[in-house]
C-alpha cells in the first residue's frame, strides 16, 4: 500500500486532490499554535499575505490580530470555503508563480503546510517582488510528534502510505534548509502543542491528506480502519473518550537580504 509522491505526476496529482476534500480539509485541519504565528510575523506588520491559504486555517488567525489580509489560493474549491468562512479576508485564486499583489505592498508574505507545493524560483522571486523593504517570509507545518507509542503506530501506517519512512521533528536541525531559499538567512523554530481527539477525528483527519485520498477506495478504509483500531485501543486502555495528540509546529522565517 504505497502511493510514492517523489514522481512530477504523482506530485501534481496530489496537488489537486484537495478541492473534492475542501469542506473536509476546513473541518478536520487543525489550525497553528498562536505563539508560533506571533514568530513568523515581523514587529508592526499591518498587510499581510497568506498564499497557499487553503480553507483559511492560517487566515483566520491572522484576522484575528487585525491584520489586512490577501489569502492566495490556486483551487476554487477551496477558495469557495474560505471566503465562506473568512469573508473579511480578500480571497484571491491564483498560484504562488503569480501573486495578485502590487510592487512591495505586504509586509508579510505566510504560507501554512504549502511551501513543498509551490515553484520554488518562481515563488521565491515573486515573494522577493511583493515584500516592502525589511518585510518577512514565514513558512508553517503542523507536524506529529508522537512521543506516545499510539501515535508513533499511527504515523508508521501513515508513512507506509506515502512510501516513506516515519519522519518526525521533534527537535531543530543543526541546518535549516528550505528548497528554494538561502540556508544562511533562514531562522526556525519549534512550537509544541496539543490537541484532545477522539478516534473519528484522527481517522477524519488522516482522511484529508493527499497521499491517502489518491489510495484505492479498499486500501483507504484498510488504512483508516487501522488507524481507528489503534486509536480506539489506546482510549479504551486509559478510559477516557479523547487523546492528547501531540503535535509540532515547526516554523521558518526568512527577511530577503537587498538584492
Amino acid at each position: 500500500m504505497t502511493v510514492p509522491d517523489y514522481t512530477p505526476e504523482i506530485h501534481a496529482r496530489r496537488a489537486r486532490a484537495f478541492g473534492a476534500l475542501a469542506e473536509e480539509y476546513e473541518r478536520w485541519r487543525p489550525r497553528y499554535p498562536d505563539d508560533a504565528v506571533d514568530w513568523m510575523l515581523p514587529q508592526g506588520a499591518r498587510e499581510v499575505a497568506d498564499v497557499g491559504a487553503g480553507t483559511g486555517k492560517l487566515t483566520g488567525l491572522l484576522l484575528a490580530r487585525g491584520l489586512r489580509v490577501t489569502a492566495v489560493e490556486p483551487d476554487p474549491a477551496m477558495v469557495a470555503v474560505l471566503s465562506r468562512v473568512h469573508p473579511a479576508a480578500d480571497a484571491r485564486q491564483a498560484g504562488a508563480d503569480a501573486l495578485p499583489l502590487g510592487d512591495a505592498s505586504a509586509d508579510a508574505v505566510v504560507v501554512g503546510q504549502a511551501w513543498h507545493w509551490f515553484p520554488h524560483e518562481q515563488a521565491v522571486a515573486e515573494i522577493r517582488r511583493v515584500l516592502r523593504p525589511g518585510g518577512r517570509l514565514g513558512l508553517i507545518w503542523n507536524q506529529v510528534w508522537p512521543a506516545e507509542p499510539w501515535q508513533t503506530e499511527v504515523e508508521a501506517l501513515n508513512a507506509r502510505a506515502r512510501g516513506h519512512e516515519v519522519d518526525v521533528q521533534d527537535e531543530l536541525p543543526d541546518v535549516v534548509e528550505v528548497e528554494g531559499l538561502p540556508t544562511e538567512e533562514l531562522e526556525a523554530a519549534l512550537f509544541p502543542w496539543t490537541e484532545l481527539l477522539d478516534p473519528a477525528a484522527v481517522r477524519s483527519r488522516l482522511a484529508t491528506y493527499s497521499h491517502v485520498a489518491l489510495l484505492a477506495d479498499a486500501e483507504r478504509d484498510e488504512l483508516l480502519d487501522q488507524v481507528t483500531t489503534v486509536v480506539s485501543a489506546e482510549m479504551t486502555r486509559r478510559g477516557t473518550s479523547t487523546l492528547p495528540f501531540r503535535q509540532v509546529a515547526y516554523c521558518v522565517r526568512w527577511t530577503p537580504s537587498a538584492l
